[in-house]
């Protein structure tokens, strides 16, 4: 059985599940059933991405990342694994669970609108996103408050002068009197 991810593959096999990874350069990291201690997933919602952990015995795990389009697909995945595996715990994340901060919504909300080093901070430490993910929300957060200040600073320096035109008009004008 094979599922798309979003810069992954993963394939289930009857011996070993393969993920292979082609997010920055090809990875191919295979796990024996032998060797997965556990395995926990949630499946992705409208603000919540999905992934499947695979957890070996020294507490190590590796994640696959899928979109939404995916989750019928992992849930036969955790079908088939359930059946031909049974002690194999398998569970499901539940993100009602998660606590506020980190909900990508609020991350979201904070990275534009409050203190957005927090924010940044917040979601590299989640851990819910790839690192190609993370590179382009920071790249995005850090343009966009670049901008705004750019803007602020040129609307600041328009206004400021103005204020000085107004001033030396002023000043001109009291000097006529003179």
């Amino acid at each position: 059985m094979s599922i798309k991810g979003r810069s992954q593959e993963l394939f289930i096999g009857k011996t070993e599940i393969n993920i292979q990874d082609y997010q920055w350069t090809y990875k191919l990291k295979k796990f024996r059933y032998e060797d997965i201690s556990r395995i926990e997933y949630c499946f992705r919602t409208m603000t919540e991405g999905g992934y499947m952990d695979f957890h070996d015995k020294y507490g190590h795990f590796e994640r696959f990342f899928f979109p939404q389009k995916s989750n019928a697909a992992i849930q036969r995945a955790v079908d088939f694994i359930s059946e031909h595996y049974p002690d194999l715990p398998v569970e499901m994340h539940d993100l009602s669970e998660d606590p506020f901060y980190s909900k990508n919504v609020f991350i979201g909300v904070i990275s534009l609108f409050i203190f957005w080093p927090a924010g940044l901070a917040l979601y590299w430490c989640t851990g819910k996103r790839t690192l190609m993910e993370r590179v382009i929300y920071t790249a995005m957060i850090l343009g966009l408050h670049i901008t705004f200040a750019c803007v602020a600073y040129w609307a600041a320096s328009v206004q400021i002068q103005n204020a000085f035109n107004e001033v030396n008009y002023y000043l001109n004008q009291i000097r006529t009197f003179n």
